[in-house]
């Protein structure tokens, strides 16, 4: 009978009169059953009363609502709505869970969105700065001074004519667009002439800029989805011998049903080995083997591997040259592509032949700190007669002077054989892709809205994104995306008044140089954003206009094109937006129309017709693998009862059924048409079915990668056509002032910056559930704590060049010496006396430096760390919210 009592724990029901009700009513039932003996009234309720109590606050409409943050795991959501809000959250309950027919089950992430939904923290009205006024007002108050309330006319009138006078005055130059490209707010922009836009490398680090130029497909995943065509099925998993995580986590960043394809190759007697800088949750899960290295070494130690391999060669076999020559240029000299420029190759660099300096163990051991007999066992287990899955998630190739890290894994792999064959991988296992390798069996159609970018197409790299608006001028690589020619670098000069920071993104917290982007979001005449709490970005704001999210609008579009191989997820409008809340569609046209322009021009589809496009072209493969069909069936009354165009259409599942179910899942079988072996149509037919580079090869000497690197650093490289060791701009040599002679500097610790499960990227950093359970801490080696006197649980200050950072220490054994740990994604809350951040941001850390490609690199900065001598941080579970109350 405490079940009652624990469904209304449970409840969400805003009513202090209905919680105290359903009690009593549970409470009485427990007492007419004897669950309270010796306490029993003499006069009670009937039990069917007091049931009847109990279910009306856990009754209502179950729905699939959008879990919509980038983590990673994709998995389904379901709350219970009653009266408009949602009571209890549950996850996949669709079918019986097999292995060929997985439920998709949600993580403790997904699961506490109604705290974020409905939480205390909700933007609920348009807010003004109080000290800002047109022109600017106190701008260094920005970020500590008093909200306002205000009408939405008020603010949409504010917004249009700063605007208006930006334009006017400065032209597209002087408007800078923070957002995503999908964001409504650029379609303004782009009807006015544009705006001077950011781009960056994202999640996938170097490989956004050089995979097609060595034969990967793009960034590891399939062209404009999450798709993975570079490892293998899930059910392959299980025939490799060893499977290597090099820098995956998917316990953290793809929680949900990931790991669970990794634990049946584990039952089956895979084994593990994991390659990084600390031994993570999703290593010990599966018991794997640590190769240690440090952040930002990762081609030292590879080019050690290669090294061993080839040494070891003759006597153990390692080496698969078959593979090397029938699939590869550049390995050695008698390989070499026909626009090689040079006679040099990869294999007479790794033995010395032309800088003197053999890439051994030995030599590499000194740099990326793995100790010799590990570089040697590496090297001996990934050889050609293992079957071998080499999986990366991008985070090595996220660092400064991380170019060559996509060659030189690739290049690992070839020479291994690992490619083509069952058992054997080397791609990604990244976000929703991870262990889920293959196109997509159920794909999301277009919203039928294109993107909209003007005439400027300025284009600020990541690590000068805020140098754009300090200084006046930045360097123009373009896209940053691997398109042959790569374009050519310019120096280009602005004039910034506006920052337009739009579709609910936060890029001054997620982005290099919160500091920086501080200064910056303090210089111009104007800033606005659209949110529904109060992110970094909108707390540096002058207006904010609330936004819904995505439980409130009938649009999750955004959302979809982010699901797992094997489903999509086709969620539902869960709720009316609350409080004055608005869609980013309906404020952008608020906002079009004050400034002169039509809004069906700007926007010519709407949330609802959008989200409609997107079932109504989804499409499904067929059983033969080959051929695929229409997903939704539509009849005319469907597309009455949505009030949206279309035309019917015959498909595998109703569109009344899937938004029912929310879902939509293909279920497998071993050896199915669906089955995918990475590269397997090249491997078997490589006339027929080239890579994209220009040999149609996977290329190990890259003529084209070379020249893209010399095209985006202007020249200033030394960078080869084959993978090797240069010391980065910051990385581990940098942590010394005197390398020869191994002299630390001021500086002599490497940081870097894991995904966490208290959040997902910068979101539900605020939700209460998750800050209870995961409190931020800063992750420090037992013995580098052990020197400076720190204990877990004391407060630690840690500082660079570009900012310092307090935060409470948890001293670990499973962290290499001399590097430290910050998760990513804690909200920036700068101390304006001191300047020291107390919210633990880890790119308070991260500066605006750039290596040769303009990598987004995050993971090998250097830094410093003591025990604070000052208040120490009480755990952040017990800060209050971020909340503005300006009623």
């Amino acid at each position: 009978m405490t079940s009652y009592l624990e469904k209304v724990r449970q409840s969400s029901e805003l009513s202090r009169r209905s919680f105290l009700k359903a009690s009593a009513a549970a409470t009485a039932a427990l007492a007419v059953s004897g669950g309270l003996a010796g306490c029993s009234p003499n006069k009670v309720e009937p039990v069917e009363e007091a049931e009847a109590v109990a279910r009306d606050i856990v009754t209502g409409e179950w729905k699939t609502a959008a879990c919509w943050h980038n983590c990673g795991g994709r998995c389904l959501n379901k709350v219970l709505v009653k009266d408009g809000i949602v009571v209890r959250q549950k996850t996949d309950d669709t079918h019986e869970d097999t292995l060929e027919h997985p439920q998709i089950r949600g993580c403790l992430r997904g699961r506490s969105q109604r705290q974020q939904v409905f939480g205390a923290d909700r933007i609920k009205y348009p807010l003004k700065r109080k000290h800002w006024e047109p022109g600017g007002g106190q701008k260094e108050l920005r970020g500590c001074d008093e909200w306002e309330r205000i009408s939405w006319d008020e603010a949409l009138d504010y917004v249009a004519a700063e605007l208006k006078k930006a334009y006017e005055n400065y032209g597209p130059t002087g408007v800078y667009y923070v957002g995503w490209p999908l964001g409504y707010g650029l379609r303004i922009a782009a009807a006015l002439g544009g705006a001077v836009r950011c781009v960056n490398s994202s999640s996938y680090g170097t490989f956004n800029f050089y995979y097609r130029s060595i034969g990967l497909p793009y960034v590891g995943v399939g062209p404009g989805t999450y798709w993975c065509e570079s490892a293998n099925d899930r059910l392959d998993l299980v025939n490799s011998d060893t499977i290597v995580f090099y820098g995956c986590n998917p316990a953290w960043a793809s929680a949900g049903n990931h790991c669970s394809y990794f634990w049946r190759a584990k039952e089956a007697g895979t084994d593990f080995v994991y390659v990084g800088p600390s031994y993570n949750p999703s290593a010990s899960l599966f018991e794997a083997k640590w190769i240690r290295v440090r952040p930002g070494t990762d081609i030292a130690f590879l080019l050690s591997v290669a090294y061993t391999m080839i040494a070891e060669d003759e006597q153990k076999e390692l080496i698969d040259w078959d593979f090397l020559s029938k699939y590869t240029v550049g390995f050695t000299s008698d390989t070499m592509p026909a626009d090689a420029t040079t006679d040099e190759n990869f294999h007479d660099y790794v033995l010395g032949n032309y800088d003197g300096v053999p890439k051994t163990p030995e030599w590499a051991t000194t740099i990326c700190g793995t100790p010799v007999e590990d570089i040697v066992w590496f090297a001996e287990t990934i050889g050609k007669k293992n079957k071998v899955a080499i999986l990366h998630s991008f985070a090595a190739a996220r660092n400064k002077g991380a170019e060559d890290f996509p060659q030189m894994l690739m290049t690992i792999g070839a020479m291994g054989g690992h490619m083509g064959k069952s058992g054997h991988s080397c791609g990604s296992a990244f976000h929703s892709t991870a262990g889920a390798g293959g196109p997509s069996l159920v794909t999301v159609g277009g919203s039928g809205l294109d993107i909209a970018f003007g005439e400027l197409n300025y284009q600020v790299p990541d690590p000068e994104r805020w140098k754009a608006v300090l200084d006046g001028k930045f360097v123009d690589i373009g896209a940053g995306i691997d398109f042959a020619p790569f374009p050519e670098a310019v120096e280009r000069e602005v004039d910034i008044h506006v920052i337009m920071v739009d579709d609910v993104s936060n890029f001054l917290q997620s982005s290099l140089d919160i500091m920086a982007g501080i200064k910056a979001f303090r210089k111009v005449d104007f800033a606005y954003c659209q949110a529904y709490t109060l992110t970094t970005s909108a707390k540096y704001c002058d207006i904010i206009l609330p936004a819904c999210t995505q439980w409130e609008k009938t649009s999750a579009f955004c959302y979809l094109n982010l699901s797992s191989r094997e489903y999509q997820i086709y969620p539902s409008q869960i709720t009316e937006p609350l409080f004055e809340s608005r869609t980013d569609c309906d404020i952008a046209c608020g906002i079009a129309e004050r400034m002169g322009l039509d809004p069906k021009q700007v926007i010519p589809l709407d949330d609802k017709q959008q989200y409609f496009n997107a079932i109504a072209t989804s499409v499904t493969t067929e059983d033969d693998g080959i051929t695929s069909s229409k997903l939704a069936t539509i009849t005319q009354d469907d597309i009455d009862e949505w009030g949206v165009e279309g035309e019917p259409q015959e498909g595998k599942i109703g569109i009344g059924e899937l938004m029912e179910k929310g879902i939509y899942q293909v279920e497998r079988a071993e050896n199915d048409k669906h089955y995918y072996i990475a590269y397997k149509d090249f491997i078997d037919d490589p006339e027929n079915n080239p890579r994209p580079s220009a040999s149609g090869k996977f290329e190990i000497y890259s003529q084209s990668k070379l020249a893209n690197i010399v095209a985006a650093s202007r020249g200033n490289t030394d960078a080869k056509p084959y993978p090797t060791y240069r010391v980065p701009v910051q990385g581990y040599e940098t942590t010394f002032s005197d390398w020869d002679n191994q002299v630390k500097g001021d500086l002599p610790y490497l940081f870097f910056t894991p995904h966490y499960l208290r959040r997902a990227h910068t979101t539900l950093n605020n939700v209460p559930w998750l800050r209870e359970a995961f409190e931020n801490p800063v992750f420090i080696n037992s013995s580098d704590a052990a020197e400076k006197g720190i204990e877990t649980g004391d407060t630690v200050l840690i500082w660079n060049d570009f900012g310092k950072v307090l935060r409470r220490a948890s001293v670990l054994e499973t962290i290499m010496p001399g590097v430290i740990a910050l998760p990513h994604g804690s909200w920036v809350d700068v101390d304006e006396e001191t300047g020291i951040d107390h919210g633990g941001a880890e790119n308070v850390l991260s500066g605006g430096i750039s290596s040769d490609s303009f990598v987004s690199g995050y993971n090998n900065y250097n830094v410093n760390f003591e025990k604070y001598d000052g208040d120490p941080l009480e755990p952040d579970a017990l800060w209050p919210q971020r909340i503005i109350d300006a009623e």
